[in-house]
């Protein structure tokens, strides 16, 4: 009985290591052929040393880095074909920040007198509504133009206009007074009234009420409280900084290209980024015909919105793209890195796996630039995350849980 026991575990334990055997054998074998598919072409010049490895968990390429679903996936990655594009010619230029004509509003004196604002607060900045009182214009104890004694004036002349009327009205029914008599009556009556009701109100017991032709903010105050002007001068200038201008002042040389005008690229102050001309819902306005006489540049004019980081007055790059060019490769500026000098991009030379690779750099529209050499048509680079791609090469590998907080 024992010596059957011996004698079928023996057996058993042979058929389970021929077994065994022959799994390990296949998945070599498997291991083996996995491998060969996914040789990195990249290096070629490394195909003897790294034949018998694949990219994961072994070393990789100088000039190649592996970066994995997971990295990308916690940041803004993105890759693009590399196609050729017409690029039309780039003319970078600075451009100044002006309000546009509907955009701004003038609050002017009804009458001449001291300025006496409404309070501290009606400074350049400050947001005002449609309506709001913002000064007062005294002129009482004036030899001429005194506001109070005008409406004083208005206000009797009107009074007697509507008692005359009305008596008139009342005999014109028994037939004394004539038709014509009343109509001449009713319409000095209507005169006195409009004089009166426009001084009444733009009046208050000090003066002459000046207020906010519209809702905006105050771009400029024109006079000092206490100061001297004249009826129909400016006082407060209002503006809603919502629709601007875009003024470019160009060389002569780029005339002939102007009327080719297609777009523009804005990059705004401080690091602010780039839109373009269709992201602020802007259009090319005009350019000058001529040059002016103490100015021999060419004014160019674009209408945008503003984004809210612009304010009037201030100044943008600008980067004016015309339809005529050549095709050429262009890449986003996102995607480009510089290190030691030069500059690089990153190809993807299979899933998971990017070559460094070095490139010359033509013009640029402040969003893409025209590579020159280095990039061939159909060859997919790294347009967002590329920084994180050259950290991840240099410290060899990028936490998955960089940018998480627990």
């Amino acid at each position: 009985m024992n010596y059957k026991i011996v004698i079928s575990i023996t057996l058993g334990l042979c058929l389970g290591g021929l077994t065994a055997c022959h799994h390990e054998h296949h998945h070599e074998h498997e291991h083996e052929h996995e491998h060969n598919h996914s040789h990195d072409h990249c290096c070629e010049h490394d195909h003897d040393h790294h034949h018998d490895e694949d990219t994961h968990g072994h070393e990789i390429p100088a000039n190649c880095v592996k970066f994995s679903k997971e990295q990308s996936s916690i940041i803004d990655f993105a890759t693009e074909e590399v196609k050729k594009e017409v690029c039309g010619q780039v003319i970078r230029a600075t451009a100044q920040v002006v309000s546009s004509q509907g955009d701004e509003q003038v609050a002017a004196s009804r009458a001449s007198g001291v300025v006496r604002f409404a309070g501290g607060d009606i400074v350049e900045g400050a947001s005002v509504k449609k309506g709001q009182r913002l000064c007062t214009i005294e002129s009482s104890g004036m030899a001429d133009g005194n506001m109070a004694v005008r409406y004083q004036e208005a206000e009797s002349n009107y009074q007697l206009a509507k008692s005359e009327y009305e008596r008139k009205a009342d005999l014109a029914q028994k037939g004394v007074v004539s038709k014509a008599e009343l109509e001449r009556s009713k319409a000095a009556y209507a005169t006195a009234k409009a004089a009166y009701d426009n001084l009444k109100g733009n009046f208050s017991p000090s003066g002459a009420v000046v207020t906010a032709p519209m809702s905006g903010y105050v771009k400029s105050v024109n006079v000092q409280n206490g100061g001297y002007v004249e009826a129909g001068q400016a006082v407060v200038t209002i503006s809603q900084n919502k629709d601007l201008y875009l003024r470019a002042e160009l060389s002569p040389r780029y005339y002939n290209s102007l009327r080719h005008i297609k777009t523009a690229n804005i990059e705004l102050p401080n690091g602010g980024g780039v839109y373009t001309l269709e992201e602020l819902k802007g259009a090319f306005v005009s350019y000058g015909k001529a040059s002016g006489e103490g100015n021999p540049l060419i004014p160019v004019t674009f209408r945008i919105q503003n984004c809210g980081e612009l304010i009037a007055g201030s100044f943008v790059k600008i980067y004016i793209i015309t339809e005529e060019g050549e095709e050429a490769i262009a890449v986003e500026n996102s995607g480009i890195v510089e290190e030691m000098g030069n500059t690089f991009v990153f190809v993807e030379v299979q899933p998971e796996l990017f070559e460094k690779r070095l490139v010359t750099l033509g013009g640029s529209d402040g969003k893409r630039t025209v590579v020159t050499s280095g990039l061939k048509a159909g060859e997919r680079v790294v347009t967002k995350g590329a920084t994180m791609v050259k950290l991840a090469q240099g410290a060899g590998a990028l936490d998955p849980h960089a940018g998480h907080v627990h």
